[in-house]
């Protein structure tokens, strides 16, 4: 497996298209996931394809781009841009079908073949100035 094949499944499969076969494959049961404000939780496969779920129920034709991949085993980072369109439920923002944009930066632990912990700092507020015009 090189790290193109599952950063690539991490993004196409996993996060834009909740395929549990991709998961399975690529992520530890349980994995940790580091949330932006120093939150940590362990997660299981079956909580993670349920909030994956919920959020393409927000998002819809999403399209992740790479921009940057810096790999030091066991660690892994990767700066990605997201496109989708937004159909409301986040933050109880109202939906227009609106084309957003998002950045970020996560960074992956891999142990044994898997990823076992990631880090994801991500582009949250712009994603709520872009839905609310709040300070435009």
């Amino acid at each position: 497996m090189t790290t193109r094949e599952w950063v690539d499944a991490w993004f196409q499969d996993i996060w834009a298209n909740a395929d549990s076969n991709s998961l399975t494959r690529y992520v530890s049961d349980p994995f940790i996931f580091h949330l932006p404000g120093g939150r940590k939780q362990q997660v299981s496969h079956e909580s993670y394809l349920s909030y994956l779920q919920l959020w393409r129920q927000k998002f819809k034709s999403v399209v992740f781009s790479i921009s940057d991949t810096v790999c030091q085993p066991p660690l892994t980072v990767v700066r990605y841009r997201c496109q989708a369109q937004y159909l409301g439920g986040w933050l109880n923002i109202p939906g227009k079908k609106q084309v957003i944009q998002m950045t970020g930066m996560i960074q992956f632990r891999l142990e044994a073949g898997f990823i076992t912990e990631c880090w994801l700092e991500d582009s949250s507020f712009d994603l709520y100035q872009q839905l609310t015009g709040y300070l435009k």
